[in-house]
């Protein structure tokens, strides 16, 4: 199983909500700042087709993802 680190840049995060609205699950508004945030312990593999599609639409390209395989499958497989 592939596993997905997910980092939302801030300083080019201008909140227009389309994560968000894709896929609340994983991204949510912070109305304060006016930025994205990853929802804390959000299953992140579980949503990755989503994930994928919200860093490809964002407006700021904001969304950066790094997929890599488990170590422990990769090792022994």
């Amino acid at each position: 199983m592939s596993q997905l680190t997910v980092q939302i840049l801030s300083g080019m995060c201008c909140g227009f909500g389309n994560c968000a609205a894709l896929c609340p699950q994983v991204f949510a508004l912070d109305y304060d700042s006016n930025r994205t945030r990853i929802v804390p312990g959000a299953p992140l593999a579980d949503y990755a087709a989503e994930i994928a599609q919200a860093a490809s639409e964002c407006p700021t390209q904001a969304i950066h993802v790094v997929a890599f395989e488990d170590q422990a499958r990769a090792s022994h497989g």
